[in-house]
């Protein structure tokens, strides 16, 4: 039985992240009818109503690219420029694959190709490559480097908004990113 008096509500749980609400119509404890509701932890503070902050409540931690942390050890995050590369050599290898009765290349290649020579960019990789690998200096991830390549932001703070985990590093990194974003530019393929 909710705590309550058995109206169908909840009353706001003590735990720390979010409370859960929820009212039935009828009876029965099937899920038909019934409506679930999340408040944040900003909105207890006034008992479930209004969507002011309370002084108790914190910032949330800037967001983290877990991208790397969920691919093998071995992977590589590449830019989509270096994607289109790769699958375009295996294309051209094409004629030699189909002739070994073992290699079978799935029917998602040829959208995979297509889909990473949209996306590029740039079209000497390894250029970009070379321009990239500086902000290795500054503690940017392969993954967050890979983001900046595909993305192509214009500016620095254009690439903070789109890779929000560089917000922690922004203090030292604005400068570098503004350099490495115009020379980022000089290798764009033309549109």
């Amino acid at each position: 039985m909710e705590k309550g008096g058995g109206n169908g509500f909840s009353l706001p749980s003590k735990e720390p992240k979010s409370s859960l609400k929820s009212s039935t119509k009828g009876k029965d404890d099937s899920n038909k009818g019934r409506k679930i509701h999340f408040e944040s932890e900003g909105n207890l503070s006034k008992g479930g109503k209004g969507g002011g902050k309370s002084p108790m409540t914190k910032e949330p931690p800037p967001l983290e690219l877990k991208i790397e942390s969920e691919l093998p050890q071995n992977a590589k995050p590449l830019m989509d420029c270096e994607a289109a590369q790769i699958l375009q050599g295996i294309q051209d290898q094409m004629v030699l694959l189909s002739r070994d009765p073992t290699i079978k290349l799935p029917v998602s290649f040829d959208k995979g190709l297509q889909y990473a020579k949209t996306g590029a960019r740039y079209t000497n990789p390894q250029s970009v490559g070379r321009v990239l690998e500086d902000l290795r200096k500054h503690g940017v991830s392969d993954g967050e480097i890979s983001l900046i390549a595909n993305v192509f932001p214009e500016t620095a703070d254009e690439a903070f908004a789109l890779v929000p985990s560089l917000k922690s590093k922004a203090r030292t990194l604005r400068e570098p990113l503004k350099d490495i974003l115009g020379e980022l530019a000089k290798f764009k393929q033309p549109a």
